[in-house]
């Protein structure tokens, strides 16, 4: 067993645990660092969920006891989201590596180009709240199959899905909502990766240790900072770790 690499995971599981929860897009920082230790791209997906499903697992109970956890939206959003999944993790296991990161890079720029001209200032509120639900349903079935390949960032389209057809919600509960649907969703679809043996369980049980710390506290912070707090947190995060994608 490699103990330099392990506890480098586990700390920057804290780190990416915290930023996952505050904001999201924390994974974008796991990926690289799991590529760097010598793992497939695909290795490096499905190990990396392990993490998140103790960080999210950790998060929730402080959301829980804020409460900030909307319970019978966030089952409901989790139904098809958990169903499309399986169908996403089944695309993931036969990607190619170069495939993979280059469709992570494309859906970070996206991500903060749409961070950025906010469209949700345009468009949220206008729908009727019928057509706002189906259209909600029809988002999260996409998502489902987003997460389920590729996982990382899918937190910034689930909150940005939040913030365009249901504005009323505060961003404190937006990713209580967030945190519950990844939970449910990642505890299902990542048997698929387990099943194709595309876990490093020594890097999972590392990073899932980090991340279960740093989800603890930030769902701690995230109940109690101010909604324009987290978004710009939301902007700043999705930025950097673009840029840290583009230039690697």
């Amino acid at each position: 067993m490699e103990i330099l690499p392990s506890l480098a995971v586990l700390a920057v599981g804290i780190v990416v645990g915290f930023v996952n929860i505050v904001s999201a897009g924390g994974s974008m920082l796991t990926l690289p660092l799991l590529i760097f230790f010598g793992l497939p791209s695909t290795v490096a997906n499905g190990t990396n969920r392990i993490a998140i499903l103790f960080q999210n697992g950790f998060a929730l109970y402080q959301f829980q006891k804020k409460g900030h956890l909307n319970w019978r939206l966030s089952l409901l959003l989790a139904i098809p989201t958990t169903i499309a999944s399986i169908y996403g993790a089944q695309i993931a296991v036969d990607i190619a590596d170069n495939t993979f990161d280059s469709l992570l890079a494309t859906f970070m720029i996206i991500f903060a180009v749409l961070l950025i001209i906010k469209p949700q200032r345009y468009i949220k509120g206008k729908f009727n709240p019928k057509v706002s639900m189906v259209l909600l349903f029809l988002a999260f079935i996409l998502i489902g199959i987003y997460g389920g390949a590729l996982q990382a960032g899918v937190g910034f389209f689930i909150i940005l899905t939040l913030l365009i057809l249901v504005p009323k919600i505060p961003m404190s509960e937006m990713h209580g909502i967030k945190t519950l649907v990844i939970l449910i969703y990642i505890s299902v679809s990542t048997f698929v990766f387990i099943f194709n043996g595309l876990i490093h369980w020594q890097f999972a049980i590392a990073l899932s240790i980090g991340s279960a710390i740093g989800g603890t506290v930030g769902g701690r912070y995230a109940s109690i900072l101010p909604d324009k707090l987290l978004e710009r947190i939301l902007i700043i995060a999705i930025i950097f770790f673009a840029l840290i994608l583009l230039l690697r």
